[in-house]
């Protein structure tokens, strides 16, 4: 990536915003997790059923979130919901999104539309998913459909999210469906994706000559388990293969580098496919400890994460960054830590446009069930009824001090 991407005027100069996933928080739908969940193949047996119940509830919760500050709204279009069967596609549900979109429009939220976030429809999947030879083809027949629908009240598109976490986890460690554990599948599904990507990119800039597109890299940081060498060298070679690949695949055909970002990994040559998320309690060098997840919390490793991506001369959105846990002052420690982080890349000259903390509301969090608590604004699942947290509140005034200092 040679050339140097400038920031469309006609946008907001800096997007604050929040996140969501369809199948986390819409409820009803019917996918390969669906069948995934039924099989029992989630912790603690549970089921998304009806998630957050936002597909309901839509229009109300994105009152609330323009109640914390945000200008901007990241959110995913269920591929299922729109495309049940090959080939037929639900009018209803498309114009359903697209009404969703315009809400946000008219809450002051610039929609940023995600077109795979890790779930397939049952009829593709079935069939083999991404790893089929026309896989890429036939997202792209969906993708013409959203992209048709949503006309010139989208500008913004993320293609696909995180194609190495999904890669990794549906075939290698088979923590996802379809449940694999083969590296060389891992790989080739990673090129279907990166294919998928390429084409869905010119595709978005024929139908809508002047929306940004790109995806949403997830950067976990590799650091060595121990100093010697073949920690060291794993490390890097993880670093390579997780974290640039892709990107370095796409090349040009990125208008925006997308970085999810969370925490960092150790490398071991002891296990050299399965990177260990901390220290533990006691060897965590992590100032602020841990998540309830196991996670590291290390800002820093934001810092450097756009640092580093500096170099490929395109705007940076981070796409994703958040927080599992229960402890809602420790939520409010780390938006501050990692907040700070990106201002202190922004003033090293990083070209930072965006922040999106995930998530908005408390959501099914994949093979972890419904027990990680991301939300700044809390679901009781038992009634629907959401509760802003202090920590939502806090982020709305980290948005107004920022906007004071021109980063609106």
């Amino acid at each position: 990536m040679r050339n140097q991407v400038e920031w469309p005027s006609e946008f907001p100069q800096f997007l604050w915003g929040t996140a969501t996933a369809s199948h986390q928080v819409e409820g009803g739908n019917r996918n390969d997790w669906t069948l995934w969940e039924d099989a029992g193949r989630i912790k603690r047996q549970e089921k998304s059923g009806q998630a957050s119940g936002h597909w309901e509830r839509a229009e109300s919760d994105f009152s609330l979130f323009a109640e914390l500050g945000v200008n901007a709204y990241r959110f995913s279009v269920e591929w299922s919901r729109v495309e049940p069967r090959q080939g037929e596609f639900d009018v209803e549900a498309l114009s359903k999104y697209r009404q969703m979109v315009q809400q946000m429009r008219d809450h002051g939220m610039e929609p940023c539309l995600t077109l795979h976030h890790f779930t397939l429809p049952q009829w593709f999947a079935m069939d083999g998913g991404f790893l089929q030879p026309d896989g890429p083809r036939m997202f792209l027949r969906y993708v013409r459909r959203v992209v048709e629908t949503m006309g010139s009240l989208v500008r913004l598109y993320v293609t696909i999210n995180e194609p190495m976490v999904y890669a990794v986890n549906s075939y290698l460690y088979g923590v996802w469906p379809p449940g694999q554990h083969n590296l060389a599948r891992t790989l080739r599904v990673s090129n279907q994706l990166i294919a998928a990507h390429k084409g869905a990119y010119h595709l978005i800039k024929t139908v809508q000559p002047g929306a940004l597109v790109g995806l949403a890299h997830h950067i976990n940081l590799f650091e060595p388990w121990s100093t010697s060498p073949a920690d060291v060298v794993l490390a890097r070679t993880l670093h390579h293969l997780f974290n640039r690949r892709v990107i370095l695949a796409v090349g040009d055909l990125q208008d925006y580098l997308g970085i999810n970002y969370y925490t960092r990994s150790f490398a071991t040559i002891r296990h050299p496919f399965t990177p260990q998320s901390s220290r533990g309690e006691n060897g965590s060098r992590a100032e602020l400890g841990l998540t309830d997840m196991g996670w590291d919390i290390y800002p820093e490793g934001l810092e450097q994460a756009l640092l580093e991506a500096r170099a490929f001369n395109r705007p940076i959105l981070i796409t994703e960054n958040g927080i599992s846990t229960p402890d809602d002052a420790l939520r409010i420690r780390y938006l501050d830590a990692h907040l700070d982080a990106m201002h202190r890349a922004i003033e090293k000259g990083v070209n930072v446009r965006g922040y999106f903390y995930w998530s908005a509301l408390d959501n099914f969090e994949w093979d972890e069930g419904f027990a990680p608590r991301f939300g700044l604004i809390e679901v009781n699942y038992d009634t629907m009824e959401r509760v802003m947290r202090k920590s939502a509140y806090h982020y709305r005034d980290r948005i107004l001090q920022s906007a004071a200092r021109g980063m609106k």
